[in-house]
């Protein structure tokens, strides 16, 4: 619980910095969208180099994880339908020889 008001704190003290640098920089420059575009393009080349630096090993690891459940899924349908056959065919033989 604490971790989580910490991280809502955390996420409230950046939005608000991040509004003040744009409030700042709309000053240098004259204009807000020309403030919002360059810090936008900032922080898109920080989330980029992030991402190449260290969350894309993570990534990696998910997708990979991802994939092997996703062929243990097959492989449990693939089962399951021989399975079905094959008991579709015992009740069939059964239901013959009952008949007769």
């Amino acid at each position: 619980m604490v971790f989580l008001l910490f991280g809502t704190l955390v996420g409230i003290a950046l939005l608000l910095l991040l509004t003040a640098l744009v409030v700042w920089l709309s000053q240098v420059t004259g204009s807000f969208i020309v403030a919002t575009l360059i810090l936008g393009g900032a922080f898109a080349l920080l989330a980029a180099g992030l991402y190449l630096l260290t969350i894309r090993e993570a990534v990696e690891q998910i997708r990979a994880r991802a994939e092997t459940v996703y062929e243990v899924a097959r492989l449990a349908r693939t089962g399951y339908e021989w399975l079905s056959e094959k008991i579709s065919m015992l009740i069939g033989i059964y239901n013959l020889l009952r008949k007769g």
